[in-house]
This record gives C-alpha cells, sequence and structure tokens, in this order.
C-alpha cells in the first residue's frame, strides 16, 4: 500500500508543481468559441500547451486589442492571435494561426474573379481593415469602387451577401462558412451555392509571450504538432464541418 501511495505522489509532483499561464484569447468565432473553450484557434492552442504539462494553462477570453493592452501591461502571461505589426511587447511564437482571406459570391451569378483587378466595378462588402491588410493594388480598386463598403463585424458582410445587396463578400473563408451555418442561413444555403476565390496568399498571427523561456518550449511543442500533422488535422477537421452542415 506504501508503495502505491509513494508512485502516486510521484505522478502528481509535476501536475501539482505546474506553474499557472494565464493566457489571453479572442472572443470571435469559430476561432475563438467561449462555450466549451474551443474553436479552431483554441484547438490548437491546447494541442501545444497539452505537450507543456509543466504549465497548468487558464484561458481568459477577450478582445483582441484588451488581449494587447494586457500583456503589455503584464496582466497576462500570453496572448493569442498576435500580429507583428502590432508592436506588442511580448516574445513571439512562429507563426501559428492563419487566415485565408478569399473573395466569395454566388455561383448562380457566374462571377469571373481571378485577380483583384477583376473585382473593380463590382459591389463589395469587407472587413474593417481590408484596404490595409490586402495590398495596394485592392487599396487602389476598393478607393476608386463607390459600391465597396467596410463593416467591424464579419456576420454583416455575409449577410449583405446574402440577401443580394453586395456581388461579393471579402474576408476568412472559415468566418463565412461559420456564418452561412447561422440558423438565419441554414435552411437557405450551403457552401456549395457559393464560388470561392482565392487572390491573397495566407497571413498568420502568432502567440505572445512575457517569458522567453516559455515561447521557446511553446515553439518547440509546435514543431512536434507540426512534423506530426496535428495542426493541420485541426484546420481540415473544422473545415469539413463547416462545409458538410
Amino acid at each position: 500500500m506504501k508503495k502505491i501511495l509513494v508512485v502516486i505522489l510521484i505522478l502528481l509532483v509535476p501536475v501539482l508543481g505546474a506553474k499557472e499561464l494565464v493566457v489571453g484569447v479572442g472572443k470571435f468565432e469559430p476561432f475563438f468559441i467561449e462555450k466549451g473553450e474551443t474553436g479552431v484557434f483554441i484547438d490548437i492552442a491546447k494541442a501545444a500547451f497539452d505537450l507543456l504539462p509543466q504549465h497548468h494553462v487558464k484561458f481568459v477570453f477577450m478582445s483582441n486589442e484588451r488581449i494587447r493592452i494586457e500583456l503589455d501591461e503584464g496582466n497576462i502571461d500570453a496572448g493569442c492571435n498576435i500580429f507583428k505589426e502590432s508592436n506588442v511587447k511580448a516574445f513571439l511564437s512562429v507563426p501559428l494561426f492563419r487566415y485565408t482571406d478569399v473573395a466569395v459570391s454566388f455561383k448562380k451569378k457566374n462571377l469571373s474573379i481571378n485577380s483583384v483587378a477583376e473585382l473593380a466595378g463590382k459591389s463589395i462588402a469587407a472587413y474593417q481593415g481590408a484596404t490595409d491588410l490586402l495590398g495596394m493594388d485592392f487599396r487602389l480598386m476598393a478607393e476608386a469602387n463607390r459600391s465597396y463598403s467596410e463593416h467591424s463585424k464579419p456576420f454583416v458582410t455575409t449577410n449583405l451577401l446574402v440577401n443580394g445587396s453586395k456581388d461579393v463578400r471579402i474576408g476568412d473563408i472559415f468566418i463565412f462558412l461559420y456564418d452561412i451555418n447561422r440558423p438565419l442561413h441554414k435552411r437557405e444555403f450551403t457552401a456549395d451555392d457559393f464560388s470561392v476565390h482565392y487572390l491573397w496568399p495566407d497571413v498568420y498571427s502568432h502567440v505572445g509571450f512575457r517569458e522567453k523561456s516559455i515561447r521557446d518550449e511553446f515553439d518547440q511543442a509546435v514543431k512536434q504538432l507540426q512534423e506530426n500533422g496535428v495542426i493541420d488535422a485541426i484546420y481540415h477537421r473544422y473545415e469539413d464541418v463547416l462545409r458538410r452542415h
């Protein structure tokens, strides 16, 4: 009996001695879903932290701007979805969270959109800040287009597309697929009703850490997940589920 207790204590020491790591995460679906602590990016972060049992991770949901502020002020230990351009005082992980911005249109309209130039003259709904992120050609097109608009909430761009107010929606493919699965649209449309035009390369964000040593441990965990195909599998799983619904 004593031997069994000794073994149990030995196994519990790493857990009991784990350091709590407070990690700020976003509040926009399907990347960060507060209910159930799930979502594309949450699942990727969890998979990496699971390889670091010396840290007990506590996720705290907040806006992206609040994550940057809390990280700068030292109130959290790490923050997810940090872009290099944000100038946050943190040690950034390897590129991890993937965004795939695309142009989406109704198949029935049979629009030819194989380049940014072919967006000219079309009514477009894009996410806020798109003209700052999608290149100079896109900015010039948008500035010359009276039917171009930007919106702070992604579901608004989706609504404008599906109700016929706009010809094209610009934004991340995962967010679009998630939006058309909302109760408002689920009975009316499926992914097969739309054409997806891939015009831009993927963009990645990072996890920012206050401590370089923890960042280095995290990067090693991410490398292992990449080599094992775990991260790609998470992206594929979410896309398959969203397309099937």
